[in-house]
């Protein structure tokens, strides 16, 4: 049985909304296990590079903590792939981050991709911000945004969707995407994609399932990131927090 590990990046335990429980199940193969980590602190939501600093500690300790209970993979749940490179430092299973995979599988699916996320020039940074680290930018169209705050998609999933439909089709019309990609995992659980993909007659990435799907993947090929690109870190000696105290001692502490 696989064993993945699904790694909030927020305070709030998301598992605990039954839309997202049932969604989670929906994209489980038959046989397999999701397992749900929440950070014990940090902000309710992941709109800036601001709340990725805030939450890494405490996400990073989630993933430290997988490996220690033996999961096979690891998802981080944000589309920002919050400490990702830091996450595929310290594990020794696969960690796959959603923006990460939904960019680089646009590109097998067309040519020039555009990010529809939520609310905030913020946020619209810190997914521009990934599409740079990416390598990416002559690839990607543009990003855009709803005007609708991420704790607020629960209670307007309906104009969430229209929104998505008007912004992917100015990506599209005015800017030349021919792949779509949304910028939040929020999104996942709350919109129908399929309408909307078949007015524009493009793909639309929903980067949470593409994420969980290449998970099982990598372990059912017997693949994980190199260990040469994402060596261990060093230990050294730590002045630790209490609230993170003893969590990194086989990762960091000497």
């Amino acid at each position: 049985m696989t064993r993945l590990a699904l790694i909030g990046a927020t305070g709030i335990d998301w598992w605990k909304d039954p839309k997202k429980k049932s969604f989670v199940e929906l994209h489980t193969p038959p046989g397999c296990e999701i397992g749900n980590f929440t950070p014990k602190h940090g902000t309710h939501s992941v709109e800036s590079l601001t709340d990725e600093a805030y939450n890494a500690p405490f996400i990073l300790e989630q993933i430290v903590r997988a490996n220690n209970e033996g999961y096979d993979v690891i998802v981080i749940d944000c589309a920002c792939d919050p400490v990702f490179e830091a996450a595929r430092e310290v594990s020794k299973v696969p960690v796959v981050g959603p923006r990460n995979t939904a960019f680089h599988l646009a590109l097998t699916l067309g040519t020039r991709f555009g990010v529809v996320t939520v609310q905030g020039e913020a946020l619209k940074k810190c997914i521009e911000h990934g599409v740079r680290k990416e390598g990416l930018e002559s690839f990607c169209a543009g990003v855009r945004y709803l005007k609708i705050p991420v704790l607020d998609i629960a209670k307007k999933p309906e104009q969430a969707q229209k929104a998505i439909l008007q912004e992917s089709k100015t990506l599209i019309e005015n800017h030349g995407a021919d792949v779509i990609v949304l910028g939040c995992t929020a999104l996942s659980h709350e919109v129908n994609l399929k309408p909307i993909m078949d007015e524009l007659q493009v793909p639309i990435i929903d980067p949470w399932i593409v994420a969980i799907k290449s998970a099982f993947m990598l372990v059912e090929s017997g693949l994980s990131h190199s260990k040469v690109a994402y060596p261990f870190p060093p230990k050294k000696g730590i002045n630790e927090p209490p609230s993170l105290e003893g969590s990194f001692d086989d990762i960091l502490k000497r």
